[in-house]
C-alpha cells in the first residue's frame, strides 16, 4: 500500500474511468476500511463480460480453454473471449461458478483490488478497493487489517497479486506495441459453420501468419530471444476455440 493521503475516489482523482467490472475504487486505509473482509463470492460479477483483459504471460495457460484476440482499437491490448453475444459469458454458470478446468484470468482473480496512480502524472500507485464488489463484506471472509490497523496476510497476498497483474499488463503493452510496430497485428476474420450456415466473426485483431512468416531473420530472432514466439503461437492456436463460443448465438435466418 501507499502512504499517500486518501482521496475520495482513486480512479476519479487520477482522471481515469473505472476499469471494466469495477463499480467503485477507494484508496484502502485502515481508518476507512478497517472492518472490511474479503470472501469467495464466485464469478457472477463477470457473468455479462464476454471479453476479459489478459496479460501476455497468461497466454500459454489460457489458450488451452479460452480464445485470445487483440482489440481492434489501439493499443490493441489482448482479451480472452468468453462469449460472442454481447452480455454473455459462457464460462460463468447460473450459480456464479467458473467453468471447471478452464483458466481464470488474473484480471478476475484480482477483484476487488486495483492499483491507481496517486495523481495523473505520478508514478506512485495506491492500492484501492471496490467496496461495492460482492467479494467485500463486514461479516464474512478474511479480514484485511488487524485490530491494530496493520495489513493481514490476506491483504499482503492481495497486494502482491495486484502488483503482479499491474506489472504484467505493463509488459503486455510493450509486447503488443512491438508486434504492432513489426506489422504483425492486423484486422482478422474467422468463419466457420453454424447451424448449417457460415458464421463470420470479425471486429478484432490477430497476429497475421503471412506477416510472421515473412519477418526478417533478425526480427524473428528478437521475438524468439524475448520469449514472445510462445505468446504468439499460443494466441494463434487459441483462435481455434472460437466455434465453441457460438452456441449462445441464435440460429441465423
Amino acid at each position: 500500500m501507499s502512504e499517500t493521503p486518501p482521496v475520495p475516489n482513486g480512479a476519479a482523482a487520477a482522471g481515469q474511468a473505472l476499469p471494466p467490472l469495477y463499480r467503485s475504487l477507494d484508496p484502502l486505509t485502515p481508518e476507512r476500511h478497517g472492518r472490511l473482509r474479503v470472501r469467495d463470492a464466485g464469478y457472477g460479477f463477470a457473468a455479462t463480460a464476454n471479453a476479459i483483459p489478459l496479460a501476455a504471460e497468461e497466454f500459454p495457460a489460457a489458450a488451452r480453454s479460452l480464445p485470445i484476440v487483440f482489440g481492434a482499437q489501439a493499443p490493441h491490448l489482448p482479451v480472452a473471449l468468453t462469449g460472442l453475444a454481447p452480455g454473455s459469458n459462457l464460462y460463468v454458470s447460473e450459480t456464479g461458478t467458473w467453468r471447471p478446468g478452464a483458466y481464470v484470468p488474473a484480471y478476475l482473480r484480482r477483484v476487488p483490488f486495483f492499483l491507481v496512480r496517486a495523481a495523473q502524472h505520478s508514478d506512485q500507485l495506491v492500492l484501492c478497493i471496490d467496496s461495492l464488489a460482492p467479494q467485500v463484506s463486514e461479516t464474512e471472509g478474511e479480514p484485511l487489517f488487524t485490530a491494530e490497523g496493520k495489513p493481514t496476510p490476506q491483504l499482503e497476498r492481495a497486494l502482491a497479486l495486484t502488483r503482479a497483474v499491474e506489472e504484467a499488463i505493463l509488459r503486455t503493452r510493450a509486447i503488443t506495441g512491438r508486434l504492432h510496430e513489426l506489422g504483425l497485428l492486423k484486422a482478422a476474420v474467422v468463419q466457420f459453420p453454424h447451424h448449417g450456415k457460415a458464421l463470420r466473426v470479425d471486429g478484432f485483431f490477430a497476429v497475421d501468419r503471412p506477416a510472421l512468416a515473412a519477418l526478417p531473420a533478425g526480427e524473428l530472432a528478437e521475438l524468439r530471444d524475448k520469449g514472445w514466439l510462445e505468446v504468439i503461437y499460443a494466441h494463434l492456436l487459441s483462435i481455434g476455440g472460437l466455434p465453441g463460443l457460438a452456441r449462445d448465438l441464435s440460429v441465423p435466418a
